[in-house]
């Protein structure tokens, strides 16, 4: 029997602190239509922030979505988790602050107020990503796997330097019962050694022992514990909140190593690009418009850059007109390395503004449909910040809002991440010239 989409029957609210940036949010949860997915918005801001692996920009200590007008939320893997614990399909979430509340620091509270909405079958069937094939992923001594099964399983292994920690691990087959029941009172945790560096670092600011275990060089700090395994428990909850971020019921069965928030994207990226083409109800996927993925080939039949200059590989989203994203992956064979710099070679901050201009272009001449009577000059930067070196090796990811589009000028705000890290930012604004008009001025 097919699975059902699923919603909740009434809306609720609740509040509270977040764990990193201490900031108060309310959060309102409200049924939505079928086919609508999972939403976030941030209230206070007027922004959508999609939910999907390719909008993550930060897995330090928790997992980050970042949309529209650079809004984000924080912190969302443990209410996301009992979401998908709970099969639950369609939701729109609205959040007046920028962190998911922290709660207890486990996913309990989230359960009864999902439970207490109520919880309604919506008639349209879900349209879950199959694994059909086996995907690894190892980085250094982590390592992930995803293979086909039935249903949800989750086979998840921790190991830390602390009694009772060297090796735990926990098998699962998810359903509601079960989550209800083995993973959401699990609660989050850290080391007491990492506190001050944790502090230092400008997080847990809304920590405390009421929300998170704390585990010394001779045990937990502040205990009874909940589950003699609580910690492993912990870890696949956030690996189902994170695996969530696909904005779909998941098929296989999942097996990690040591992983965590930023390994857990990883695979999601790899699930949605290999695994992800979806109908075009769900609103994600491959579709040619709205979300999209273009390759090579598609990029140049929009802009007119060709080689040494051309510096996108490919784009994962688009929406005409309005928003893009794209990748460069950075080899040692550009030719600017040769003389930027012999012996360390960095790529120069004027050439990821020119690929960020140029993902822009894909999204504003996208928006022509059909019409190539176009070419977009660069005009004008503003607000230029470069926060880290690019590197051989470092992939680009060139996200790129169009916050201005007009017969003769367009501008983008836009801004270039590595590793879920901002190194490159600006406003740019561009000239939409005739190809006419451009030749005679070349």
């Amino acid at each position: 029997m097919s699975l059902k989409q699923k919603t909740i029957a009434k809306a609720f609210r609740f509040q509270g602190k977040g764990l990193h940036t201490g900031s108060e949010s309310v959060v309102t949860v409200s049924p939505a239509a079928e086919g609508s997915g999972i939403r976030f918005f941030r209230k206070d801001l007027g922004a959508e922030i999609k939910l999907s692996p390719f909008h993550v920009t930060n897995t330090a200590r928790g997992t980050t979505l970042t949309g529209e007008k650079h809004a984000q939320v924080h912190t969302i893997e443990h209410f996301l988790a009992a979401v998908r614990g709970f099969q639950i399909t369609n939701l729109t979430v609205e959040m007046t602050g920028e962190e998911m509340p922290i709660m207890d620091g486990s996913a309990l509270a989230f359960c009864e107020a999902l439970k207490g909405a109520g919880l309604v079958e919506q008639a349209a069937a879900a349209d879950p990503l199959v694994v059909t094939e086996v995907v690894e992923l190892t980085m250094g001594d982590v390592y992930l796997k995803a293979e086909p099964a039935e249903g949800l399983q989750l086979d998840v292994t921790i190991s830390f330097p602390y009694p009772g920690l060297e090796h735990q691990n926990l098998k699962l087959r998810v359903s509601p019962a079960d989550f209800e029941k083995e993973l959401a009172p699990a609660r989050t945790f850290c080391f007491e050694k990492e506190v001050e560096i944790l502090r230092q670092q400008g997080l847990i600011k809304g920590g405390g022992l009421d929300c998170a275990l704390v585990v010394g060089e001779k045990g937990v700090l502040n205990g009874p514990l909940r589950f003699p395994d609580e910690f492993v428990r912990h870890k696949t909850m956030d690996l189902l909140g994170d695996l969530s971020l696909l904005n779909r019921p998941l098929v296989g069965k999942i097996t990690v190593r040591k992983a965590g928030h930023r390994t857990h994207v990883e695979l999601a990226k790899a699930l949605e690009e290999k695994f992800g083409k979806k109908s075009p109800a769900t609103g994600a996927g491959n579709a040619k418009k709205g979300d999209a993925m273009l390759d090579i080939i598609e990029i140049q039949k929009l802009l007119p850059h060709r080689y040494p200059f051309l510096l996108v590989d490919r784009i994962l989203e688009l929406e005409p007109g309005k928003r893009v994203v794209g990748l460069k992956n950075v080899s040692m064979n550009e030719a600017f390395f040769q003389g930027h710099f012999p012996g360390h070679p960095v790529m120069p901050g004027v050439l990821i503004l020119e690929a960020l201009a140029q993902v822009g272009g894909v999204a504003v001449l996208a928006a022509r449909e059909g019409d190539n009577s176009k070419i977009q000059y660069l005009a004008g930067i503003d607000e230029a910040r470069f926060r880290k070196p690019v590197k051989p090796g470092d992939q680009l990811r060139l996200e790129v809002d169009v916050t201005l589009l007009r017969t003769k000028i367009c501008k983008l705000s836009a801004r270039a991440v590595v590793d879920g890290q901002v190194v490159t930012e600006a406003q740019i604004t561009c000239a939409l010239v005739d190809k006419g008009q451009a030749e005679d001025n070349a």
